[in-house]
């Protein structure tokens, strides 16, 4: 499943790097159950929905979606001091303020700026939560007054669950 064969792109992590980390389901195991970037349209249909379109085209995915799972882990670890490792290790060669730096390296340098901020805020770490759902894994940050949001999308994750409690529910009374 991909973003260019039509799928909605949903935007619920609340920040850029974890939407980013998103663009795959995850399985409990931390590994990807469903890829969303499987080619450079997918990624160009994902930045055109941030309104993060630029024309230089991508010459790297491999390593964007590298960076991704890299990403991932150091969120769920909330480890800051190691997202700061790697944007120190992108390669922003083009010092020159006329010089582009390439695609592939700008949105790793917005993302990876966006983990920091996430990282380097204790109330920010804190509010980072793992959507429950069956083969979803996507993170997001709790913004509710309360603290209690536990699903990615209560349209997607939270409306499944719901279903098949009702399911179990109805099919243990019919037994």
């Amino acid at each position: 499943m991909s973003y260019s064969q039509g799928h909605p792109i949903r935007l619920v992590g609340g920040r850029l790097a974890l939407d980013f980390v998103n663009t795959a389901d995850w399985t409990s195991g931390d590994e990807i159950a469903h890829e969303k970037l499987t080619n450079v349209a997918d990624l160009e249909h994902w930045l055109r929905a941030l309104s993060l379109e630029h024309t230089e085209p991508v010459t790297d995915l491999a390593g964007l979606i590298d960076f991704r799972y890299m990403l991932r882990q150091l969120v769920l670890k909330r480890t800051g001091n190691d997202v700061l490792n790697i944007v120190q290790s992108l390669d922003f060669s083009a010092a020159d303020p006329g010089v582009s730096l390439p695609f592939d390296q700008s949105i790793a340098a917005l993302i990876a700026a966006s983990a920091v901020s996430i990282l380097s805020d204790k109330r920010e770490q804190e509010r980072i939560k793992m959507c429950p759902g069956d083969n979803c894994g996507w993170l997001f940050v709790d913004e509710t007054k309360n603290g209690r949001r536990t699903w990615c999308s209560m349209e997607s994750c939270g409306n499944r669950a719901k279903a098949a409690r009702h399911y179990a529910r109805t099919r243990d009374k019919r037994a």
